[in-house]
C-alpha cells in the first residue's frame, strides 16, 4: 500500500513538472516569434490626379512608400514612416518634389476599405511641417483611397 501511495506522489509531481514545461516553451515560442506584418496599398485615381500608397505594417509600425501626382501641380514621391492608431494612421512623409527634400507629417483616417486623408493647419517644427492640432483634422472624403491588390 505504501508503495502505491509513493507511486501516486511520484505520478503526480512528474505531471506538474511536465505541465510547467510546457507552459514554460509556449510561452518562449511566443516571445521568440516574428512579428507578424502585413502589406496593404491603396489608391485614388481620376482622369488627372493619382494618388497611392504601400505599406508593410508590423507591431502597429508603418513603413511604405506615398507618391502624389495630381494635375497641374508638383509630382511627390516619396517614404513613410509612422505608426497605426487604432484606424489612424500617422506618419512621416520624407519625398522629393522638383529637386527639393521635404517632411511632413500625413494622417490617414481607416474607414471600411478606403484611406482619407486628414487636412488642417500646419507649422514648421525642427524643419518639418506638422498638423498644429491632430485632433482638429478633417478627413476629406472626396478623394478616397481604395484598397487595391499589391503588385
Amino acid at each position: 500500500m505504501r508503495h502505491f501511495y509513493i507511486s501516486g506522489i511520484f505520478l503526480l509531481c512528474l505531471t506538474a513538472c511536465n505541465t510547467k514545461q510546457n507552459q514554460t516553451d509556449t510561452k518562449t515560442e511566443d516571445a521568440n516569434s516574428a512579428p507578424v506584418s502585413t502589406t496593404e496599398c491603396y489608391s485614388y485615381v481620376t482622369d488627372k490626379d493619382t494618388i497611392a500608397t504601400q505599406f508593410t505594417l508590423a507591431d502597429g509600425n508603418i513603413t511604405g512608400a506615398l507618391q502624389y501626382k495630381l494635375f497641374e501641380k508638383d509630382k511627390n514621391t516619396g517614404s513613410l514612416t509612422g505608426q497605426m492608431h487604432g484606424d489612424t494612421l500617422v506618419a512621416e512623409y520624407s519625398f522629393m518634389s522638383e529637386g527639393v527634400q521635404s517632411v511632413r507629417e500625413v494622417v490617414f483616417l481607416k474607414k471600411d476599405d478606403n484611406l482619407i486623408e486628414g487636412f488642417g493647419d500646419i507649422e514648421e517644427k525642427d524643419g518639418k511641417i506638422v498638423f498644429k492640432d491632430k485632433a482638429a483634422l478633417k478627413f476629406d472624403s472626396n478623394t478616397p483611397l481604395k484598397k487595391t491588390n499589391c503588385n
